[in-house]
Parts: C-alpha cells; structure tokens; sequence
C-alpha cells in the first residue's frame, strides 16, 4: 500500500484528522470467548439493555487490536498543531497519547453515563459510580455463573435509567446528552477557523457516512475552501473522493488503521 502521509505531514504544520468507524473496538473475538459468548446469547433474549454494558466489561478485561495504531498516529503528529474529530464512542485518551485539549468526540463516550430521556441532565462519571460499579461486579458473576441475568437489573438514576453517553443505534429513541463534548467542540471551531489562509493537511482515516455531516462533508468543504489545504481519505469502501477536491485530495483504498500502522 503506497503511503503519501510521511511527506505530507513534512510540508505542514497543521492538522486536521478524522477518525471514523474503522477505528471502533473490534469485538469479533468475542464469540470466541464461551462465557461471554453465553451472556450475550441470553442478554438478546431479555435483556437487550445490558449489551453494551457486557461489550464495555468485555473491553476493559481483554487487549485492545488498535492501540499499536493510536500510538503510531499519536507519534506521526506529536509536533504538529492538530486536531482530531471522531465518530468513535469507545476510545479513552487513558495512556495521553494524544492531548486531549485538541480532541473531540460528538457522537459520545465511554467515560460518562447519561440518564436515557434527558438531553440535559447531568452527566455521572463511569469511574465514580458506585451503582456501575455494581453492575460491573454482577456481570463478573453472571460470568461465572453460567450466564445467569436475573439478578441484573437495570442502573436507575432520578428515575431514569443510566445508559452510555453515547450516541448508538441501540439508543436511537434516547435523548442524547451532547454537554460532554460542547465545550470541546467550540475550541474545535475556534482552532479551525486559523487555519484558513495556512497550509492544512486534512487527513480522514476510516470515515463512512453513518454520520456524515460530523466529519465527511465538512471535511470535503474544508478543503474545497481552503486553497492551501490536502486532503488524504482513506477507506477500505468509502474511499472515493467528489469531483470538486479531486485536484486537491487523494484517496487510498484500504483499512485505515493498517494504513497508519504501516507508515
């Protein structure tokens, strides 16, 4: 796979990155866990709530396939003025690879919980919760016990219930609490509008059109704009660039992640 990045990251000192739906935690090993394999089979049954929570449990407890990406892009951009939008929900900036004053992430989090029918309640952190807590602790044991989901029950909060801060399609009739990424978004916007008239290397690593206008249209109206500006996609599908920025952009047909990994 030719790979254009290097150069391009040495003729800018601006950034603008984009990480997508390839960049999700990839849970295909999860079926090859039994236990895990037989909560999940039960919880579709009847307890349909509980799956992201037991996708959660599953991500804490087991390796993470992309961290040997995060680190290499962490390491291509550590001198450069960037920053990163993403659609993924799932990732946490834990280990600092990347300075967390120059990410945003619109579509949610895995570091806070949210009530399901309030778009402006308050937002309850993962890592001080005693009721997740809890849950966590009773899916261990539902592990161990076979699968068993009785004794689960559902996080109540203001009599709601606690669900991820995440924008999903299991959750696509919640009201989705957008206070964790407001503020973040508005220091996205000020950052974006200094580089206008500045040389800007747009770089759209595994974007697809699940939300399109978050990433994938701006970032094509970006580069169409901004006279200075070069945009690489890359996808394994959605790799195709439109006619407008096709004089000022590449695409790269191939999975995003071993596109970094292979730099």
């Amino acid at each position: 796979m030719d790979n254009i990045l290097v150069p391009a990251l040495s003729q800018t000192k601006k950034v603008l990155i984009g990480l997508g739906e390839e960049w999700f935690y990839d849970y295909k090993n999860i079926s090859n866990d039994i236990d895990y394999k037989n909560l999940l089979e039960k919880a579709c049954l009847d307890h349909e709530w509980l799956i992201p929570f037991i996708q959660y449990h599953y991500m804490k407890n087991h390796d993470d396939s992309r961290t040997r990406a995060f680190t290499k892009l962490a390491d291509l951009i550590k001198d450069k003025d960037y920053f990163i939008v993403s659609t993924i929900y799932d990732f946490s900036n834990k280990d600092n690879l990347f300075d967390s004053s120059r990410m945003v992430f619109p579509c949610g989090n895995i570091e806070y919980l949210q009530q399901k029918q309030s778009r402006d309640g308050e937002l309850i952190s993962v890592e001080e919760s005693e009721d997740f807590a809890q849950l966590m602790q009773q899916i261990d044991k539902a592990l161990k016990n076979n699968g068993e989901l009785s004794e689960i029950k559902r996080v109540i909060y203001g009599n709601d219930e606690l669900i991820f801060n995440q924008k999903r399609r299991e959750w696509s009739k919640a009201q989705y609490n957008e206070s964790a990424y407001l503020a973040q978004w508005n220091n996205y916007q000020r950052w974006l509008s200094g580089t206008l008239s500045e040389d800007l290397l747009i770089l759209e690593l595994g974007v697809g059109l699940e939300y399109p206008t978050v990433i994938r249209f701006p970032f094509e109206k970006i580069a169409y704009i901004n006279n200075k500006a070069y945009m690489i996609r890359v996808h394994e599908k959605l790799y195709q660039l439109t006619e407008q920025i096709s004089k000022k952009a590449v695409s790269v047909q191939g999975n995003s992640m071993d596109y970094i990994k292979q730099v």
